[in-house]
């Protein structure tokens, strides 16, 4: 439990001056003088004792402390061993710097109270080992005392070894106690978790099955209950979806926390997905909360609230995984010790189960072998017998062939054939001897044996073949004294066997010297056999070895490398089986000597026990062995080794057969080979196989030759080049693969085809062979026709291949040949490449130039070759292109760069030099291109660019500043309207005229601000006229000498015969002023102000080339002497709102106002300024042809009203209410409409109209230049005003009023409307009758149906269109736009082609059904092809590739409707105009 605060007296701060400190630590408890010697140094302790009020306690204050107290205080100060001190009945808690880690938490608050208040929690345990020490006259001591104490606010386990000795006070009694302590926590734990580690480790590892393994890993970990409170391991084994519970300790079978599985993807109720899946211990709180059932609480008296599951894993195994899963100590935090115990007890029963199952492996395999083996001795006993039976049909009639054959071919054909049978039978017997030892069915047929007469006549029997080899044979086998001359029982064909084996093997590996076979006794009851011979020895290393089945020495030279290597094993089976022994000495290089010892087994009594059939029996057995069939084998096969000391190469030859020429046998073909009999070399060690073969290749018609081994083999290839090898793999001194390697380092013979021959069957052997170099590869046995066929394929190939390598060396020339003209070609490109072509050392001297360097650069050869590459580069690039040339030489890549480089005359050229190292040579190779031509169109591409970039801002700048304004417009038209009706109402009133004034002419000037924006933005309706520029600035030299000053001296230079333009005069005039305002304010009210107009030259209004440029301009000039502008001012002078005159001084549309009038009048405006020099802006208007058309004269007079009916269709209500009360007190008849259709609905009732007075922009599908026209069809009579905060397209194009159109720009004033409305009216007759007599109808409308799903598509295509003067109508679908074409005339149909759901094709279809000679053009991302059907009816369509520029959709619409509202004469075509559909 957690010890109450309440129960602790806190550290108290030091009291306020004035007040008295209670019970506590205090630093005004004693004067520095008072304080007691022995409460003196300590440490912290120390400090805290001196400062403490003991004087709240019952201790009272130190000086009246007993003294052996204070001794004993003073003691567990100056002592490093935690000790505290109890004193009092209470024992109140004492202690020193030392204990302050074992009280941990309850430090400082402990010092001064009772024991059983700081330990309140291990009371129980101590209070009666205090009781004792207080009590009695000795003290307690305590080894290793487990205690749950709470010293950091939680339950701990600890130990502890401490002792309670009393203290006497001053009367003789006991005061209290001092404890001296010794903390064994971590010792304890430590030794109690290797003693668990150690357990599993020694006990599991000698489990010998993987569940043995872990019941008793887990019976080890029950040795620990306090650490491992329960604990559950889970197995699953491989494949398996489930993990088993395969060990339990500490918790019941039946607990829901022990289920018997738990599948491997399980979260619950342990977390064995996450563990297996992350492969780290998960740590699981709450237990309690987990299970409903309390968990086992192990040696503790509380259940455990945590658990930790861990993964177990064999080592080194992917097959078996699991989980184990621990309950935590309850009074244990856990730390890394903790949790790396648990890990390592998880690791080590993974160890233990990994030794189990590596130990159930090998046993399992070990069984599986002995079963091999078993089943090998069963098969051998089994087809050794099956053999006998076809041997004895074979070698019966052979031999009764043999001896009725004649001499000749056939007689030595049948005597090989009978040869390998007999061998054969040897093998066959000798497998059948050892399968029947190994499966322990041997019969032995022992019989008294005079073993050393047995022992000499089969030595003998090979004396023949021994003496011819030039070996000596010594029979040693005296006649056996008694008792020993038949005592010796032996199976007389098992020591046949034994015998024939060893004297085989010595005559097989003796090349000279001697063998000797003796017999001898060895005391009277044993006899030993000997054979000894002086041949190559067995190395020592190989002796353990030497009676293993099938081990033969590795590289051992024979007569022979025949054999089995089952002899010496059957010998030494055979000799255990009579009871003998048999062992081996050797020397290598000296011989070898095999000892068999047997013992004597037979008797007399034996002799008198044979009876007659017996004894007819051993007289059978008694035969003599030259008879013996094995005998006879094993001499026979001994006769055919070579009998010389040492096979050498002279002693195999082609017998007598003619030899090849030098000439090859590839110059021919295959068949002609075959024919002229082509020489084949035979290499084989068994005489029978390489006779065998040499006749059946000479009955083909080849001529061969033969060799016993690999070295004699390649001293005839050497000698006579054969046409094709046919080697047997294993041969003495050189094998078959050594053959071949050499054949393949040998230059001459390196071609030379090779078949190998060998009994390894199988892929991997074939492998083996062919890697070697060999080209085929026949396993043994093989058929005369197979053999027959892969000696003729070989030839063949050969025969190919050597005629491909002439054809190929025929290519080689002819290719020499191409090289020659490759060069040629290359000499000529050199001669005649533009480009220029350059070889240079490493050092950049220039070695070779191309001729085109002197076309480009006009430098002769010779003045080129010998200077340094460098030396050419015009100074400015020079730096750079050294840079280039060092990172060429040091990083060896190809560099690319640009520089200039002076012609001989002087001039520069731009070159693109690209470079490279040979890294052959070191020679730089550098391909220089003439970029000087590029340069210049890429500058000229680059300066269009930003031109257009500039246009593109300032339309941009334009739409919006033209947009604004017209919102503006209507605002001020409202205020300015009302003021002015205001001021006829309030007039005569001296307060409010001044007011109404400075009103108005705020509304002046906002109307003049915003007729500045949309003279930028391009939106002020013009009303050009035909004016002479030179004419149009005289008459403004009064005004602006007035406007200017006399500080500015004005100048104007007129040049004669200056050509018209058309402009309007009116916003020349602004324009003109707002730059003269501007050079006054540039030159601070003094300088030169010249004013200048001539005829533009050709090319000067857009830096065209004169031939180039087909429009011509009138220049009108301004120049200062000001302070001028610098090149970042002048790229946005004609920004709006742009001013770098101080705040409050311009608006900073003064030239913006200019820049879009004159680009509204088709004009261009240039300004050129230096800092210090002054401006000059440039006015480009076009030129006119016609004549310059007479002045008007204004109406100056007095505004007046009428009578007539006047029809207001304003959408603005306010708008609309301001000027119906304008017109009302003027004296009209108003009526009013909110929109076009409200107006002529009133038209179509009858009403009568003199004056219809419109906005232009309005809602609605009927715009107001339909409501006019529809308002002059029923009234001719009838005159229309527009008004307009902004020039709309509806009535301005080009910038221009249409011909016919009045318009009130807004905001206008009472007068303005007056003067407008009577100008109209009075003039509305004389434009009827113009109508009359036949003036020009007003330029046509476009009426153009925009169809698209995209809503922001349409609308764009829409508002270009609108711009240019078109009617636009819109729709989503082909439903929509079906229902417009129903009501509306339509031009042009321009819809696109993948609708949503729908087709623009069916679509345009059904639209030329409804309104035949409809245009159609369709707009897609895609290439569209139309079917035969679909054009027919269609007609000619055009087709827009999106996306597309404006220009672009009005050159179509030009192509399919004719001309259109904004066509201009001389208007420049847009390019990528697109083509018809085809």
């Amino acid at each position: 439990m957690r010890t109450p605060a309440a129960s602790m007296t806190p550290l108290p701060s030091p009291p306020p001056p004035g007040e008295t400190a209670t019970a506590g630590p205090s630093t005004a408890s004693a004067a520095p003088g008072d304080r007691p010697g022995f409460l003196a140094g300590g440490g912290e302790m120390g400090a805290l004792m001196r400062g403490f009020d003991w004087d709240a306690t019952p201790l009272g204050p130190p000086q009246g402390w007993p003294h052996s107290l204070r001794t004993a205080i003073r003691i567990m100060l100056t002592s490093r061993q935690p000790i505290w001190i109890g004193w009092g009945d209470a024992l109140h808690f004492f202690y020193n710097d030392a204990y302050k880690s074992i009280i941990g938490g309850k430090h400082p608050g402990a010092l001064g109270q009772p024991t059983s208040v700081v330990w309140r929690e291990i009371w129980p345990e101590i209070a009666p080992l205090l009781a004792t020490a207080m009590t009695g006259s000795e003290g307690t001591f305590v080894e290793q005392k487990l205690l749950v104490m709470e010293r950091n606010g939680y339950p701990e386990e600890t130990y502890y070894t401490f002792s309670y000795s009393p203290v006497p006070d001053d009367h003789g009694g006991t005061g209290g106690i001092i404890c001296a302590n010794s903390d064994d926590t971590e010792r304890v734990r430590a030794e109690r978790q290797l003693n668990v580690l150690r357990d599993v480790a020694a006990t599991a590892s000698e489990a010998r099955a993987w569940r043995d393994a872990c019941a008793r890993a887990m019976a080890a970990l029950s040795s620990d209950p306090r650490d491992i409170v329960f604990a559950l391991l889970y197995i699953a084994e491989p494949g398996a979806r489930t993990l088993q519970r395969t060990g339990a300790i500490g918790i019941d079978d039946g607990h829901p926390g022990a289920p018997a599985q738990i599948a491997l993807d399980a979260h619950w109720p342990w977390p064995v997905a996450e563990v297996l899946a992350q492969q780290q211990p998960v740590l699981l709180d709450g237990l309690a909360e987990r299970f409903a059932v309390p968990l086992p609480g192990g040696a503790w008296s509380v259940a455990p609230s945590r658990a930790a599951v861990i993964e177990v894993a064999p080592s080194g195994s992917a097959s078996h995984r699991g989980v184990l899963v621990v309950g935590l100590n309850p009074f244990r935090l856990f730390d890394e010790r903790y949790r790396s115990f648990l890990t390592l007890a998880a690791g080590q029963i993974g160890a233990a189960m990994h030794s189990a199952l590596a130990y159930e492996a090998e046993r399992k395999r070990a069984e599986a072998l002995a079963e091999i083996d078993r089943a090998k001795t069963a098969f051998f006993s089994n087809i050794s017998h099956e053999f006998r039976t076809p041997l004895t049909l074979m070698l019966g009639p052979l031999e009764e062939l043999v001896r009725r054959a004649g001499p000749g071919e056939d007689r030595a054909m049948l005597e090989m054939t009978h040869r390998n049978g007999l061998r054969l039978l040897k093998l066959v017997n000798a497998l059948l001897d050892f399968s029947r030892i190994e499966s322990g069915r041997v019969t032995m047929r022992r019989q008294p044996t005079d073993v050393a007469a047995l022992t000499a006549d089969l030595a003998s029997l090979f004396r023949a073949s021994v003496e011819a080899a030039g070996i000596t044979l010594r029979v040693d086998c005296p006649p056996l004294c008694p008792p020993l001359a038949r005592a010796v029982a032996v199976d007389r064909d098992m020591w046949e066997t034994i015998v024939l084996n060893l004297v085989s093997n010595a005559f097989k590996f003796t090349f000279a010297g001697t063998i000797a076979v003796t017999v001898a006794p060895q005391g009277d009851d044993a006899v030993v056999l000997t054979v000894r011979d002086t041949g190559i020895g067995i190395p020592a290393a190989e002796l353990p070895r030497i009676f293993e089945r099938f081990h033969r020495v590795e590289g051992a030279q024979g007569r022979t490398i025949e054999g089995s290597g089952i002899g010496l094993a059957l010998v030494q089976e055979l000799v255990r089986l009579h009871g003998g022994t048999i062992d081996v000495q050797s020397t290598p290089g000296a011989g070898t000597c095999f000892t068999v010892r047997l013992p004597a087994g037979a008797d007399a009594a034996m002799d008198a026990a044979m009876d007659a059939a017996t004894a007819v029996a051993t007289a059978a057995d008694a035969a003599p062995p030259a008879s013996s069939v094995q005998a006879r084998a094993y001499v026979e096969t001994a006769l055919r080794w070579p009998q010389a000391q040492m096979p050498p190469a002279s002693s195999v030859a082609a017998e007598d057969l003619p030899l090849p020429s030098a000439q090859p046998v590839a110059e021919a073909d295959a068949g002609e080979a075959a024919r002229a009999g082509a020489l084949v070399l035979v290499v084989d060690n068994n005489d029978d196989l390489r006779d065998y073969m040499r006749r059946l290749l000479g009955a083909a018609g080849h001529r061969v030759a033969v060799a016993a081994d690999g070295e004699a083999a390649l001293a005839l290839a050497r000698a006579h080049a054969p046409a094709l090898v046919v080697s047997d793999v294993m041969m003495p001194r050189l094998d078959g693969f050594g053959l071949v390697r050499a054949l393949r380092g040998d230059a001459a013979l390196s071609d030379t085809p090779v078949l190998l021959l060998s009994a390894r069957a199988g892929e991997e052997a074939r492998v083996s062979g062919l890697g070697s170099g060999a080209d085929d590869y026949l396993v043994k046995p093989f058929s005369a026709r197979e053999l027959l066929a892969r000696v003729a394929s070989n030839l063949r190939l050969s025969a190919l291949r050597r005629a491909s390598e002439r054809r190929l060396q025929e290519l080689n020339a002819s290719l020499e040949r191409r090289v020659a003209q490759a060069v040629a070609d290359h000499d000529r490109l050199w001669e005649l490449s533009e480009d220029l072509l350059i070889v240079a050392r490493f050092d950049g001297c220039l070695q070779r130039v191309s001729p085109a360097w002197t076309r480009t650069l006009g430098h002769a050869p010779q003045q080129v070759l010998g200077r340094a590459y460098l030396s050419f580069i015009y100074p400015d690039d020079l730096a750079g292109a050294s840079a280039q040339l060092d990172a060429l030489r040091h990083d060896g890549m190809p560099v690319r760069f640009e520089c200039r480089q002076q012609r001989a005359d002087g001039a520069l050229r731009w070159l693109a030099w690209t470079l490279s190292v040979d890294p052959a040579n070191g020679h730089i190779h550098g391909v220089g291109r003439d970029v000087t031509g590029d340069r210049a169109a890429q500058a000229a591409l680059r300066h269009a660019d930003e031109a257009l970039r500039t246009a593109q801002k300032m339309e941009s700048i334009g739409n919006l500043t033209g947009g604004v304004a017209h919102d503006f417009n209507n605002l001020l038209q409202v205020i300015g309207g009302n003021l002015q009706l205001l001021a006829r109402d309030l007039a005569g009133d001296d307060r409010a005229g001044p007011r109404l004034r400075n009103a108005l002419a705020g509304v002046a000037r906002g109307a003049k601000l915003a007729s500045q924006l949309l003279a930028f933005g391009r939106r002020q309706p013009l009303a050009p006229r035909v004016v002479n520029l030179g004419r149009l600035v005289r008459t403004l030299d009064d005004m602006l000498r007035r406007a200017l000053g006399d500080g500015i001296e004005i100048e104007t230079v007129v040049s004669p015969d200056l050509w018209n333009t058309l402009v309007d005069p009116f916003q020349v005039e602004n324009a003109l002023l707002n730059l003269a305002i501007n050079a006054r304010d540039a030159m601070h009210g003094h300088g030169r102000l010249t004013l200048a107009a001539r005829n533009a030259l050709p090319g000067e209004a857009t830096g065209e080339a004169a031939a180039a440029a087909p429009m011509q301009y009138v220049l009108l000039s301004v120049t200062d002497t000001g302070v001028g502008m610098p090149p970042e001012v002048q790229e946005r002078v004609f920004e709006p709102f742009f001013t770098t005159k101080p705040e409050g001084q311009g608006t900073g549309l003064g030239l913006s106002m200019v820049y879009g009038f004159i680009r509204q009048s088709d004009g261009h405006v240039k300004i050129s300024s230096e800092p210090g020099h002054g401006t000059t802006v440039t006015l480009f208007l076009p030129r006119v042809l016609q004549d310059e058309d007479p002045d008007i004269e204004p109406d100056a007079g007095p505004a007046r009203g009428g009578s007539e009916t006047v029809l207001v269709v304003e959408d603005d209500e306010d708008v609309r209410a301001t000027v119906v009360e304008m017109l009302a007190s003027l004296g009209y008849h108003v009526l009013r409409a909110r929109d076009a259709h409200s107006a002529l609905a009133i038209v179509e009732r009858g009403v009568p109209v003199d004056l219809l007075f419109s906005d232009v922009v309005m809602p609605g599908p009927l715009r107001s230049t339909e409501l006019a026209r529809k308002l002059r069809e029923r009234l001719p009579d009838a005159g229309v005003l527009f008004t307009s905060g902004y020039a709309d397209s509806a009535i301005v194009h080009d910038g221009r009023l249409d011909a016919g159109i009045e318009l009130l720009s807004k905001p206008y004033t009472h007068e303005a409307l007056a003067r407008k409305v009577r100008h109209v009216l009075a003039h509305r007759g004389q434009r009827a009758g113009e109508a009359g007599q036949g003036r020009p109808a007003p330029p046509r409308v476009l009426c153009v149906l925009c169809v698209d799903d995209d809503a922001l598509v349409r609308a764009g295509t829409a508002e270009v269109l609108r711009a240019h003067g078109m009617h636009a109508l819109e729709a989503d679908g082909e439903a929509e736009a079906l229902a417009l074409l129903d009501g509306n005339a339509v031009d042009v149909l321009l819809t696109d082609v993948a609708l949503a759901g729908e087709s623009g094709v069916d679509l345009a279809l059904a639209a030329t059904v409804r309104q035949p000679g409809l245009g159609v053009v369709f707009a897609t991302g895609y290439a569209l092809e139309l079917t035969p059907a679909q054009r027919a009816e269609l007609g000619a369509v055009a087709v827009l590739r999106k996306p597309y520029p404006a220009q672009a959709l009005l050159e179509v619409l030009r192509d399919v409707a004719g001309d259109i509202p904004g066509d201009a004469p001389g208007q420049a075509e847009a390019p990528g105009r697109p083509q018809p559909a085809s």
